[in-house]
């Protein structure tokens, strides 16, 4: 009976870890199935359109990011045809619904004085700013208005930190968004000799040349030599080193000289940069130069003034 009783212990013990394992079993089972049922090719695209998802608000972030840290350094030091993006709203309370945003381009900066043309045109989106690049409208004639805005870089550094200026972009080899900003000026040769030119060509060579350790004195050197010569442009860019006070000391009665000088000679930028720096000092008259400057016979156009001349 003993033996009977044991035999019987050991087929339970074994009937029931058959049972457990046959549980088990089916447990896996169920789980294994429960997995392929969740990974559906649906579930499967669902993860895949999440993924992608979370990478694209990764990049559009991390893309704004880089473009406010190029607009903040644009900022910084500004160059001739940056592209600056408006926010208009914040400018002007007289605006339809429909306008909004609106472009501006550097057309010159003397000094910390920026010059800037505003576009004609003024949009609803933001993204048709960029439409009007692309499609090249800015070299359309009449595009940006003919009045000139003197601003000081603290202004334009206001008008960032404010989102008026949104956006700054800068064109590589003059093309912003697979575009022309300026229309391609064709390069022409000519064995024509320029007293001066030549000195000034050297002059802005050196300039660039930041791989010299005394590329500003040289360049000053051939500036000051082709200004002398009597080459307008070459006084320009020496007087605008009298201005910055690179090299040399900021004198503002040189940097007036060389530009009246440049200006006598029919040079626009000459003019136009000569009235910036005579609003900037007390014993200058501007109408002084437009009067000296019609005396000796000079052409030029001033749309409007507070003074007459005789």
């Amino acid at each position: 009976m003993d033996n009977i009783k044991r035999q019987n212990g050991i087929e339970n013990t074994m009937k029931a870890k058959a049972t457990t394992t046959a549980m088990k079993a089916i447990k896996a089972r169920l789980t294994s199935q429960r997995l392929i049922r969740y990974f559906t090719v649906a579930n499967v695209l669902k993860l895949i359109v999440l993924l992608c998802l979370c990478l694209f608000i990764y990049k559009k972030s991390n893309q704004s990011q880089q473009e406010d840290n190029n607009s903040l350094a644009y900022l910084a030091s500004p160059k001739v045809d940056d592209i600056y993006f408006l926010d208009f709203r914040l400018l002007s309370e007289s605006l339809r619904p429909n306008q909004k945003y609106r472009i501006a381009k550097v057309v010159d900066i003397t000094g910390d004085i920026v010059t800037l043309l505003y576009g004609n045109v003024l949009y609803l989106r933001q993204q048709s700013l960029k439409d009007s690049i692309r499609y090249g409208q800015l070299r359309y004639k009449g595009y940006f208005e003919s009045k000139r805005y003197d601003l000081k870089l603290s202004k334009l550094k206001s008008m960032h930190d404010s989102a008026a200026i949104y956006m700054i972009k800068r064109p590589d080899q003059n093309m912003l968004y697979g575009n022309y900003i300026n229309d391609p000026k064709p390069e022409l040769s000519s064995t024509l000799y320029i007293p001066g030119k030549r000195e000034n060509l050297a002059g802005l060579s050196f300039k660039k040349s930041s791989y010299l350790e005394n590329n500003l004195q040289q360049a000053f050197e051939r500036f000051s030599l082709s200004a002398q010569l009597g080459f307008s442009q070459g006084q320009v860019n020496l007087a605008e080193m009298y201005l910055s006070g690179e090299y040399i000391d900021k004198d503002l009665s040189q940097a007036m000289y060389w530009f009246k000088q440049a200006a006598l000679q029919s040079n626009k930028a000459g003019v136009l940069k000569y009235v910036i720096v005579c609003r900037q000092v007390s014993y200058c008259q501007e109408g002084d130069l437009y009067q000296e400057l019609t005396d000796a016979g000079v052409n030029i156009k001033v749309r409007k003034v507070d003074f007459k001349l005789n």
